[in-house]
């Protein structure tokens, strides 16, 4: 396990001004996990690359991670769609529609509350972000099924993203999210939150 790092800032410019300057020292990114720390809020990033050997292939993820508080009720997940999952809907598996053309036909979506949810991505530059980096998991879900009061909100992507820009855009997205679940206490000027509880 690679060391955990710790970054914090006012900004989310100037926390990803530290995380970059951190990267770029780096001579070997196959482990990298760090904590975020902005605003009240933590968000993990790992990014995992195994090159493989001999017979077995390597593998390579990228995953943000953040607590969200369990009395939060809505639940959800998004993935992106494929052969296995258009087979499903022909056995007359569905998912949620949203009403949100870019993301509808791109990703399976499940939920416990549709009307949270299409609440909770109405800003168009989450709904972009979920558009440019389409090939990846997003839920808001308990990580493990015996402690249902442990409520994480993850993106994960099967492909390591060592790029500051690229990570900073999948970041704020998930920031965004995140703002929105479980409002700290914000600047003035800040939109209010999606009422997600019933």
């Amino acid at each position: 396990m690679d060391t955990v790092r710790s970054f914090s800032a006012d900004t989310e410019a100037a926390l990803w001004q530290q995380v970059a300057a951190d990267m770029a020292r780096e001579t070997d990114l196959l482990e990298y996990t760090a904590d975020l720390h902005l605003q009240g809020h933590t968000i993990r990033l790992d990014i995992d690359i195994d090159l493989g050997g001999g017979f077995e292939g390597g593998f390579e993820t990228t995953t943000f991670t953040a607590p969200v508080p369990a009395s939060v009720e809505l639940r959800f997940a998004l993935h992106e769609q494929d052969w296995i999952h258009e087979i499903g809907k022909l056995l007359g598996l569905t998912d949620v529609q949203l009403g949100y053309p870019e993301l509808d036909p791109a990703y399976i979506i499940t939920t416990n509350d549709p009307a949270a949810l299409q609440a909770l991505l109405s800003d168009p530059a989450s709904r972009e972000t979920l558009q440019k980096y389409q090939e990846l998991r997003l839920s808001l879900a308990p990580v493990h099924h015996d402690n249902m009061d442990e409520l994480y909100l993850t993106l994960t992507k099967e492909q390591a993203i060592v790029e500051p820009a690229q990570l900073q855009e999948i970041y704020h997205l998930l920031f965004s999210l995140l703002q929105q679940l479980a409002p700290t206490a914000a600047p003035s000027g800040t939109t209010a939150p999606v009422k997600l509880n019933g």
